[in-house]
């Protein structure tokens, strides 16, 4: 009777040890961060973050074969123009 009982304090040590190393080792890991992408006719927009506090929204357009970036001020709750950059001269490397 002895035994049993010592081999299952063991097995449940050893299972409780696993789990609270994987518990440990989940939050110890970097967040993923959301991002999604849209696309609506001539244009895709994508969404990121640059800082904890910083969020960004990049929009493709491919008739101009533009990228505009577009950051989003949480005091005036609207979106500032950051960057505008034509992607063929970017490529071309004027």
């Amino acid at each position: 009777m002895k035994d049993t009982r010592s081999i299952a304090i063991a097995v449940l040590a050893v299972s409780a040890t696993i789990l609270a190393t994987v518990l440990v080792l989940s939050f110890m890991a970097a967040p993923a961060p959301a991002e999604s992408a849209i696309g609506a006719g001539d244009y895709i927009m994508i969404t990121g973050q640059y800082t904890t506090s910083t969020d960004l929204l990049y929009v493709f357009d491919l008739q101009k074969k533009g990228l505009n970036v577009y950051a989003y001020d949480r005091n005036g709750n609207r979106l500032q123009p950051i960057k505008s950059i034509e992607l063929q001269k970017l490529f071309r490397g004027e």
